[in-house]
């Protein structure tokens, strides 16, 4: 079972800093006095924690920025250690900040993922509900931690709806037809970042290309199949 507690203490935020290491690796990807502040500033962290062993350990965080941007809460990062991936701790700490959103009477929540990992498209958009509002080509420039370090950090924006809403949502898969544009995902882009790295470049800049193409033209994300792959719908105009 998973436990998801709001970071409060500079203790809590030193262990949320460790955690994130963690995930990413290398040094501080947010030191823990960034952290602090962001908490100061009425933004968003958190813990998630599981027993093993009869011990409390944590395996996954999440940290918040609060913008000026109606209503809207940035999450910035949100991860989870190897070793807890795919036991519900991702959900939990994104339900824990939609309910806290929820409570503190924020509209939306905002966040990037990488288009290319088809796993968290499926997370997303089919577990979160969430929805694509924009396609951003290398987004936050190199960065040189263990999991983006030598690809480009081409980024899609999405929005999870709080407002007006009782529950958090969640997605369904979709199924395209004649009139849609299909924008593929490798498999597994992260294993294949460690064996093939020409190969994954040559998949970035063709998915690149496949995305600014679409959404020039009026192309907008409506979902994901089964498959893991895009379905690109033409947006109505008036």
């Amino acid at each position: 079972m998973t436990e998801v507690e709001i970071v409060i203490k500079p203790e809590k935020a030193h262990q949320l800093a460790k955690v994130l290491v963690s995930v990413w690796g290398g040094a501080d990807p947010i030191p823990p006095d960034v952290i602090i502040a962001i908490i100061q500033a009425g933004g968003y962290a958190s813990l998630a924690s599981q027993i093993a062993n009869g011990k409390k350990q944590f395996v996954g965080g999440s940290l918040a920025i609060v913008g000026s941007h109606q209503g809207k809460l940035h999450s910035h990062v949100t991860g989870v250690i190897p070793s807890a991936i795919n036991s519900g701790v991702g959900r939990a700490l994104k339900d824990h900040q939609w309910s806290w959103a929820k409570e503190n009477e924020f509209s939306t929540i905002s966040w990037t993922f990488d288009p290319l990992v088809r796993r968290n498209a499926y997370f997303n958009l089919i577990v979160l509900g969430a929805n694509v509002v924009k396609y951003c080509q290398n987004y936050y420039g190199e960065i040189n931690d263990l999991i983006n370090a030598g690809d480009q950090t081409d980024r899609l924006v999405v929005e999870r709806q709080v407002k007006g809403l009782t529950v958090a949502p969640s997605g369904s898969l979709c199924v395209a037809n004649g009139d849609e544009l299909i924008i593929q995902t490798p498999p597994d882009i992260v294993s294949l970042r460690n064996t093939d790295r020409e190969t994954a470049n040559r998949l970035r800049l063709e998915q690149r290309i496949s995305f600014e193409s679409a959404f020039a033209n009026s192309f907008s994300v409506q979902g994901l199949t089964g498959e893991g792959s895009f379905v690109m719908t033409k947006r109505k105009v008036g």
